[in-house]
Order: C-alpha cells, then structure tokens, then sequence
C-alpha cells in the first residue's frame, strides 16, 4: 500500500488512500500522565504517545502540553531516532492493520536532497517496530512497518506534482507540466525555492534558507510578548499561533511580525530569480503561505502567482500522486 510523508521541521503531513492528517513535528520525553479527566480529546493524533527503539515519547500536540517539546532544525532530525518517531508514528495514524507493508514516498528540503537522499532512503527501506503507549504507559499496542520500496523527493516538488497528475498519478495537464513553473514553499523553518522547466529540475535555481521561515517570526513575537511582560519561548508559542490560547494583543504583534518576514523573503526571491517574469506560474505553498502568501503575491506583482488553498498539505499530495506513478 502506497504512504505519503512529509516530515516537516513545522509539522508532519501524511496521506493514504483513506486519510490526510497532520500534527506538529515536536516530540518530547514521555513520562506518564497521573490523571485524566475523561473529557480531553478523543482523537488519537492529540494524545500520541510511542515506543521507539526503546525510548518513549510524547508526539505532536500532546508534547506541548506534558513536555519540553523538541523541534530539530538541523538535517541529522531526518535519519536520527527522533525523528524516525515522528515519522513512523505517522503510519501508525494512516494504518488499517497492525502490521503492514508500505511503499512510501518521503521528500527533504531542497539543500539538504543532494547529501541526505541515499542515507534516508535507506534508513527509511527497512522493517520498523514501534509501540503506541496509553498516556499513562500502562497499554500498549504493537505495530510493524515493512517499508518495500521507498521514493524521496525534493519537498517543493510535491506541490508541482500535485499541479500537473491527477489522482491515479497521470498527467492531467500537459500544458502546464511543459510550463515553467516555480515553487515558493514557507515552512516553519526554511523556505525553498524551486524552478522546473517543462518538468526538468532547474538546479541553478533551486535553493533553501534556512534563516527564513515562521520560526524566525516567531522569535520576533516572542520579543516583543518579553517587553509586555510574557517571557514566552519561540519552541512554546505554536499553541498561541494556533489559537488554542490566547494572549492580549497577538494579532497586532503577529501580523507585523508576518510582514516584516514576508519583506524579507520577496528580497530573497528577487535576488535568486531576476527572470521571474518569464516564468509561466508561481505557487507559494506551505504553512507560511497562510500567513505571508498575501503579502508576498502583493510585492512581486506578478499575475502569475497562486497560492495553494490548504498548502501545508499541498506538497504531501503531490508526493501521493507521484507514488501512484511510480508504484502502480
């Protein structure tokens, strides 16, 4: 059966044929909860708790709440145990059995693809055992994962893929697919540019940042909260983003921190693509685009750009599409 994740440094994405789900990529040291009202949420993605490689962890949501939660934002996250929890755990959320085999498509940020690819196809292509814990530790339920086949792209492609196949993974638009096409994609931490040209992979005009990306948003509302009087960390303010909780003037303080990073990343672009003008389409995508897509279709002042509806899903898809491709 065919899986599709895209491990994120903001969140994880996931999609089988049956379900898309997505969780923060936080993780955090499981220790076991005491009481439980019986009135939290049922959904399991908010209560995710595993064993991995004999360490267990609290996943996603839940490690905000009963953590110190843990965001890597370096390359090692994607073949360390940490952050093979993250991603396994996703398989578990996807699985229709305990035990099953999957041909998975997996994608990296555009920088890191060249030297990572081969090691995290391998690490990924391979039998992986892991245990979903009750929040008091005390239950346990015994998965395992035969990854057969694994494909890994560039993450910014997915969104091109989802643009030009349809659903059973053929081109639905030949047209387009012989277009160039570019990718903005704003993640939590990095944002990648891609460039295609008629499919073919432009590398000269392909690259990532990873000084960009919410994350550095968030580290400028953190200060300005710091002033106000809530000394808030950047790793604990997702819940605040999000609007699980509320703080007293966040929406001011977030929306000129949002503009001040979009200002940043049309500066990048500008200097990495000066033809953008010939290109055919440009889609920003990703959880970034939510908040600065806007702001940033507004100063490039090109008819050409779209911004993906539901984009932090957007690369996932394509990733879907594409190993219905390449595995059927």
């Amino acid at each position: 059966m065919i899986r599709a994740v895209d491990l994120g440094f903001g969140n994880v994405k996931a999609i089988s044929p049956a379900r898309q789900i997505e969780y923060p990529s936080a993780i955090g040291t499981f220790r076991p909860v005491r009481f439980t009202t019986g009135m939290e949420a049922q959904e399991l993605k908010e209560k995710l708790c595993v064993e991995f490689e004999g360490k267990r962890y609290f996943i996603g949501d839940i490690a905000y709440t009963q953590a110190a939660p843990r965001v890597t934002m370096n390359s090692k996250r994607f073949t360390s145990s940490e952050g093979l929890a993250l991603m396994i755990s996703a398989l578990i959320l996807l699985a229709k059995s305990q035990i099953e085999e999957i041909k998975l498509v997996a994608g990296l940020p555009v920088n890191e693809y060249a030297g990572l690819k081969e090691d995290y196809k391998n690490t990924l292509k391979s039998s992986h055992y892991i245990k979903l814990i009750s929040t008091d530790g005390k239950e346990s339920e015994f998965y395992r994962f035969e990854i057969e086949e694994v494909r890994v792209l560039p993450q910014p492609i997915g969104t091109l893929f989802n643009a030009v196949l349809d659903d059973t993974g053929q081109l639905a638009d030949k047209k387009l697919a012989g277009s160039r096409l570019a990718v903005i994609d704003i993640g939590k931490h990095t944002v990648d540019l891609i460039l295609t040209d008629g499919l073919v992979f432009v590398d000269k005009s392909s690259t990532s940042y990873n000084d960009l990306g919410l994350y550095e948003s968030y580290k400028d509302i953190c200060l300005v909260l710091k002033d106000t009087g809530y000394d808030i960390a950047p790793d604990s303010l997702e819940p605040f983003i999000r609007g699980k909780r509320t703080l007293p003037d966040l929406p001011q303080i977030k929306e000129m921190a949002f503009a001040n990073l979009a200002e940043k990343i049309v500066t990048r672009v500008i200097n990495a693509w000066p033809d953008l003008f010939t290109f055919d389409r440009i889609y920003i995508t990703g959880g970034g685009s939510e908040v600065v897509g806007s702001y940033i279709a507004k100063a490039l002042e090109c008819s050409q750009i779209m911004i993906n509806d539901n984009a932090t899903m957007t690369n996932c898809k394509g990733f879907y599409k594409y190993g219905k491709r390449v595995f059927e």
